[in-house]
């Protein structure tokens, strides 16, 4: 194990923010807190991942915008399912669309739903990347420092570990976490 940590850390350090990056773009609670835990073992610089994933996820909303407002009708005919979610949302947008743009991040499948109808619906783009950028500049920071904090209280947790085992136990526990939260958000939209 302890060869696979000196293997893979360079690895990290070197494309650790690249990564952090891209994967804000697509995907954010896992992804985030994972940042912080790297930050924790020090795999990544944290004055840096909190500006990159900020970064990532504010060029990803406005991917998810971009589309909505283009190829949202397109989108709508190919995957119907996703055309009713939109379709309620017409009314959230006009009447809470401030809301929408600043929590997309905070909510369970908001970090793309929410820019999509934002786009389509042709909610203002200024509007969208100011409530945006500060919405995702609350949840980046929020969410690296808790995963920091998640790797400390691991440790203490557990008393001194090596950093292999104390990284993969997180993941795990991240992980089923992740899966917990979605399995619960799928029951609940399942029984109303």
């Amino acid at each position: 194990m302890e060869a696979l940590l000196q293997e893979i850390t360079p690895w990290v350090t070197q494309y650790g923010l690249w990564i952090v990056f891209f994967g804000m773009m697509v995907e954010g609670t896992t992804m985030i807190l994972a940042t912080g835990i790297l930050c924790y073992l020090g795999m990544l610089p944290l004055q840096s991942a909190i500006p990159v994933a900020i970064l990532g996820a504010t060029l990803g909303d406005q991917l998810w915008y971009a589309l909505g407002r283009r190829y949202m009708q397109a989108i709508l005919d190919r995957f119907p399912s996703l055309g009713e979610r939109v379709g309620r949302m017409g009314a959230k947008v006009r009447h809470k669309g401030d809301i929408l743009a600043f929590s997309s991040r905070f909510l369970y499948s908001g970090a793309i739903l929410f820019p999509l109808a934002l786009g389509y619906y042709r909610y203002p783009w200024r509007r969208f990347t100011l409530l945006d950028l500060l919405g995702v500049g609350l949840w980046a920071t929020t969410g690296v420092l808790l995963g920091y904090l998640l790797g400390t209280g691991v440790e203490q947790l557990f008393g001194e570990i090596k950093k292999v085992e104390h990284l993969l136990l997180v993941l795990v526990l991240v992980g089923l976490g992740a899966w917990q939260t979605r399995r619960y958000f799928t029951n609940r939209k399942r029984d109303t």
